[in-house]
């Protein structure tokens, strides 16, 4: 579908400044933050610890929607092929989260083992528990696509009565882990399905604190005629503001991300918009990975601060007579010790966490047993917030540095549109000859704005059709260079309805053109004559 691309100069510099920064995330946070974490328990009321693995793991993009709204669909339209264990259908087909991971060869590995290997950023998913795990594998493959990102799948949340059939483990739980560490969050909807079921309210909910990263596809919308479609938009962002409670609105790309034709052709040029731009957010998340993972950081650091600042003060205003009574008094005035914590630190109120989930997770605590804030780690934790952090966010290239190395979708520059069969397929130039000649070739050659109609009269999308485009002009013998680029001669014509016919009965693009497509040096005389 794409892939990562800028000088290989350029990716190796910004490789080792990514490679730099994570280096020095990892060593300030298990030097620094991590002895703070572990004097106050932080693990046990937010997080497991951070490993290596989840500071030097690929950008991670996170798919969450209801069943039947195109998630592994689009996993596959933008890897070019199915992900091993891939099942495709209208009713709830994927039972289990799939992270697509890069690999030297196509494999699916289970949840258990996964979760062991300190190689991957999942070794914390142990804690979901073992009904969790048999519903969690890793498929790796080696393709250009998950050089730079990892894709998680998702099992469609449930809607009607399906929503109360008990899934053995806490969905908006893990929902909730994913969220706080992927890059991306796409958000999938189904125009013919807008409704917000109670479990996806709930999905939604799970991922507040991480708005910045939601992205919205309103998917399959090739089935809606343009005022159709508007008022589904409407209605769409109408149920989202019920759930999703912020003053900015997330960016929503309109299209149909899957390979198959297009019903209703009439939005096509919107379409490609839409899907160039989601793309190119893609294929730009390595460049932001550092800098999220550094924010992530500092979040994690102040986080910790407060809930030390918390814990230390209830340790110190609970007297030893009486200690259950003020226990209590505190629990149900959460709200106000926060403000006395905040007033006697300078702590901003934002920074603290949720009162009704953090007093659940007190109760039990006996607070005289809490440790005392050591000043040096409280000391150590500042000067890396002031000091040693923002000297990585220096190393870290300008925004206008990095839009110059960007990695950016790369269709080629000869192809007029903006993986597979592997088997034999015998192509018969003549087939299309009359064709060929009917639309007005030069000299033995027709130009891209000739063959485009033709090749969209399909109702192919547009990402497909480049992928034809690219495949036809490749057919010819070894060490010829001609037609010239843009253009295509009878037989790479005849190659291209070929693909067209194949990718129609619901094959797959093959990677590169088999040996039966291209020509031999006599054939292509004898084609050209």
């Amino acid at each position: 579908m794409f892939q990562w691309i800028g000088g290989d100069q350029r990716r190796s510099k910004n490789a080792k400044v990514f490679s730099d920064v994570c280096s020095g995330l990892q060593t300030l946070y298990r030097e620094t933050l991590l002895p703070l974490e572990q004097d106050f328990d932080f693990h046990s009321f937010y997080s497991p610890p951070l490993t290596d693995a989840d500071f030097k793991a690929r950008p991670m993009v996170l798919l969450l929607g209801q069943y039947s709204s195109g998630k592994s669909s689009f996993v596959k339209h933008l890897l070019g092929k199915d992900y091993p264990g891939l099942r495709i259908g209208p009713e709830p087909t994927t039972d289990k989260f799939v992270a697509v991971c890069h690999g030297t060869e196509e494999r699916a590995i289970p949840g258990n083992a996964v979760v062991v290997n300190q190689e991957m950023p999942f070794t914390q998913l142990t804690h979901f528990g073992n009904a969790f795990l048999t519903k969690f594998e890793v498929a790796t493959m080696n393709t250009p696509v998950l050089e730079g990102l990892t894709l998680i799948d998702s099992p469609g949340v449930l809607s009607g009565e399906k929503q109360r059939i008990n899934r053995g483990y806490g969905f908006e739980g893990v929902v909730k882990w994913f969220a706080d560490r992927v890059d991306m969050i796409l958000l999938l909807f189904d125009v013919n399905k807008l409704d917000i079921s109670d479990e996806f309210r709930r999905v939604i909910l799970s991922a507040k604190g991480n708005d910045n990263k939601i992205h919205i596809l309103l998917n399959k919308a090739d089935r809606c005629s343009t005022s159709q479609l508007m008022r589904v938009y409407g209605a769409m962002m109408w149920n989202l503001g019920k759930v999703v409670d912020t003053p900015e609105v997330a960016r929503v790309y309109i299209g149909s991300f899957w390979d198959q034709p297009l019903a209703n052709d009439e939005n096509r040029k919107l379409f490609e918009s839409e899907e160039t731009d989601l793309y190119k957010c893609l294929a730009q998340l390595p460049r932001g990975a550092a800098t999220r993972k550094l924010n992530d950081l500092i979040k994690r650091a102040r986080l910790a601060k407060v809930h030390a600042f918390l814990l230390d003060h209830l340790r110190k205003s609970t007297p030893m007579i009486g200690k259950t009574k003020k226990q209590q008094s505190m629990l149900d005035n959460l709200e106000k010790e926060y403000q006395v914590i905040a007033k006697e630190r300078n702590c901003a109120m934002g920074d603290f966490p949720d009162p009704n989930i953090m007093r659940e997770k007190l109760r039990p605590c006996d607070f005289s047993k809490f440790k005392k804030l050591n000043s040096k780690l409280l000391e150590s934790v500042n000067h890396m917030l002031s000091v040693e952090l923002p000297k990585l966010v220096g190393q870290i290239p300008s925004e206008h540095e990095s839009n110059e190395d960007a990695s950016i979708l790369n269709y080629g520059s000869a192809s007029p549109f903006g993986a597979g069969i592997e088997q034999d397929h015998k192509v018969d130039p003549e087939e299309y000859r009359g064709q060929f000649n009917a639309l007005g070739p030069v000299d033995g050659v027709l130009n891209s704005d000739q063959i485009k109609p033709v090749m969209q009269a399909s109702g192919l999308p547009t990402a497909t059709l480049h992928k034809i485009w690219s495949l036809a002009v490749s057919a010819k013998p070894p060490g010829d260079s001609s037609p010239p680029d843009g253009t295509m001669n009878l037989w790479q014509f005849a190659v291209c309805h070929k693909l067209i016919q194949l990718k129609m009965g619901s094959e797959d693009l093959p990677t590169k053109l088999p040996k039966s497509m291209l020509p031999s040096k006599a054939a292509l005389d004898k084609c050209l004559r």
